[in-house]
C-alpha cells in the first residue's frame, strides 16, 4: 500500500489528479487498517478542493486510530478555513489532548480565542508555547503580536509583529496587524503605510472593513 500511495503523490506532482487519486485509493484498498493512507488521500481532497470528501477521509482515519493528530489538525484547518469556528476550536483542542505541545494546533486555537476575545490569557499561555517550540515561525510570531494587541500591550505587539511582516511581507492579515499595532502605538505614518499595503494586496481579506475605516480617520 505504501507504494501506491507514494506512486498517488508522484501522479499529484505530475498535475494527473485522475491516476493520483486512483493510486490513494488503490494504497487503501490493499490494507485498509492504516490510518495515514486515509490522511494522504484528505490530504488530496484538500489540495483539489474537494473539502466534504476530505472531511469523510479525515473522520475514518480517526475511526482506525482515534489519537490521529493529523486527522484531528486536518478537520480543524477545514473547520477554520469555513469559518466554523466552534468545530474548529473543539479539533484543535482535540489535537492538543492528544499532544500539549503541538505548535500549529496551539496557534491555532490560540488565534481563534484572542478573535473572539474569548480567553484571550489561555490564547497568549498556548502562543507563547508555540513560539518557544518554533522560535523563527511568522505566523506564531502574528498570532502572539496580534494577542498583545487584544491585551493592550501595544508596544510588545508591535515587536512580535514587525518580526512576522518582515518575514512575510505579501500577507494582507500581518500588514493590517500591523497597521493597527502602530495605530494604538500613534504612529500614524506608519500605520497608514501598512493598511494602506493590506488593502493592496487583498481589498477583501477579513480585517479589510476595519482597515479602511481607520484608514479614512487617518486621511
Amino acid at each position: 500500500p505504501l507504494f501506491y500511495n507514494l506512486l498517488g503523490r508522484l501522479y499529484e506532482m505530475n498535475k494527473d489528479q485522475g491516476k493520483a487519486e486512483t493510486n490513494y485509493k488503490k494504497a487503501i484498498e490493499v490494507n485498509p487498517n492504516i490510518p495515514e493512507l486515509y490522511i494522504s488521500l484528505a490530504g488530496f481532497h484538500v489540495r483539489t478542493n474537494s473539502v466534504d470528501k476530505a472531511v469523510e477521509q479525515y473522520n475514518v482515519a480517526i475511526q482506525k486510530d482515534p489519537n490521529s493528530l493529523s486527522a484531528h489538525m486536518g478537520l480543524g484547518m477545514i473547520y477554520d478555513s469555513r469559518k466554523n469556528i466552534d468545530k474548529a476550536k473543539e479539533y484543535y483542542q482535540k489535537a492538543l489532548k492528544i499532544n500539549p505541545k503541538f505548535p500549529p494546533a496551539a496557534n491555532n486555537l490560540a488565534y481563534l480565542l484572542a478573535e473572539q476575545e474569548e480567553n484571550v490569557d489561555l490564547a497568549l499561555n498556548l502562543a507563547q508555547d508555540a513560539k518557544a517550540q518554533i522560535p523563527d515561525d511568522p505566523h506564531i510570531s502574528d498570532t502572539l503580536g496580534w494577542i498583545f494587541y487584544k491585551k493592550n500591550i501595544f508596544g510588545r505587539a508591535l515587536s512580535y509583529l514587525k518580526e512576522a511582516s518582515e518575514k512575510v511581507p505579501d500577507n494582507p492579515m500581518i500588514r493590517y496587524h500591523l497597521g493597527m499595532a502602530y495605530f494604538k502605538n500613534e504612529n500614524k505614518a506608519m500605520a497608514k503605510k501598512e493598511l494602506s499595503k493590506a488593502i493592496e494586496l487583498n481589498p477583501k481579506f477579513p480585517g479589510a472593513e476595519e482597515a479602511k475605516a481607520t484608514l479614512k480617520g487617518l486621511m
